[in-house]
């Protein structure tokens, strides 16, 4: 199958994700860094296997203290064969270990070409009209972990890449009671804003790349069975959520970041003012980059972002 994405005809594969290259994607061990993350909880033996026919490993920090809340992090993986190289590509691993969070990263079901996706929002990637509830999915790991580790509930975040930042706005939109801040890398909110009603603030964070050709920064469509689905730019999903948030409509830009560690990839921090208490709402550009965004080692970004932003 092929889609359509802003005028050009690319692989349904590379349309939401795609496969990183050997030299990003670290393999099915990438989640596992034995010597920081352990595969239980000490001695009572806790499970890590969560999502009864749709299992998926969490992964626990040699710190993990059963006594003190502790912040869950769900990553989702763009539309890929491949389920398992977010973490490493957004410099999580390494986080979830020097930081002490919780993580998960559940693969979405299959479609008829064997690929995985997400069933986010109605322009991506439900590309043959499946009725699998992906939100009740990843609400039910979230509940299944709460009730076997001290998950703070202030703390639960979503980060996606591709077909995963869209499924991070989703759960944002249907579970904005429960869900903190999500992150959405080289993704996009609903096409339709209307279809997006959450019952409170929810932090957001949006980073794309200028020269992603997959899913557009200024914005594309996909093609979703016989229609041509118009997802929004960058800058659009940031100001759309500023509105659901109770934002001013005006932006600021604040000092660049490193994202990537290529000099010439600049990355220009633009911010929603006046949101509500403890509310972020921001757009990381990364000039030049591609689709396939690789985070550069060192001081863990996105999950500073992250645990600046717990739930009001």
């Amino acid at each position: 199958m092929r889609i359509a994405v802003g005028g050009l005809v690319v692989s349904l594969l590379a349309a939401c994700g795609g496969d990183p290259s050997p030299a990003v994607d670290a393999g099915p061990d990438a989640m596992g860094e034995p010597d920081a993350l352990v595969d239980a909880g000490g001695p009572d033996a806790r499970p890590t296997t969560f999502g009864g026919a749709r299992p998926a490993t969490l992964v626990v920090p040699a710190s993990y203290d059963p006594a003190t809340p502790t912040p869950l992090v769900l990553v989702l993986h763009g539309y890929s064969t491949n389920t398992t190289y977010a973490a490493p590509l957004l410099q999580l691993t390494a986080a979830a270990s020097s930081a002490g969070f919780l993580m998960i990263a559940p693969a979405g079901t299959a479609d008829s070409s064997g690929s995985h996706f997400w069933n986010a929002t109605d322009a991506c990637c439900n590309f043959e009209n499946s009725q699998v509830d992906d939100v009740a999915y990843l609400d039910g790991l979230i509940t299944e972990i709460s009730a076997a580790y001290n998950v703070d509930p202030k703390r639960i975040y979503v980060v996606g890449h591709s077909n995963g930042g869209f499924m991070a706005y989703r759960m944002a939109c249907a579970k904005a009671d429960r869900i903190a801040a999500v992150v959405s890398v080289a993704g996009a909110t609903f096409a339709t804003p209307a279809s997006c009603a959450p019952s409170q603030p929810v932090s957001v964070l949006q980073v794309h790349g200028t020269s992603d050709a997959t899913i557009q920064y200024a914005g594309g469509t996909l093609m979703v069975g016989t229609a041509n689905i118009a997802y929004p730019s960058a800058a659009g999903s940031r100001d759309r959520w500023a509105t659901y948030d109770g934002c001013a409509a005006t932006t600021t830009t604040g000092a660049a970041i490193d994202v990537t560690g290529d000099a010439t990839a600049e990355t220009t921090p633009t911010a929603h003012g006046a949101c509500p208490a403890g509310i972020g709402v921001e757009l990381w550009t990364v000039d030049q980059a591609p689709h396939i965004l690789a985070f550069k080692a060192g001081p863990p970004l996105l999950w500073t972002w992250l645990a600046a932003h717990p739930k009001p």
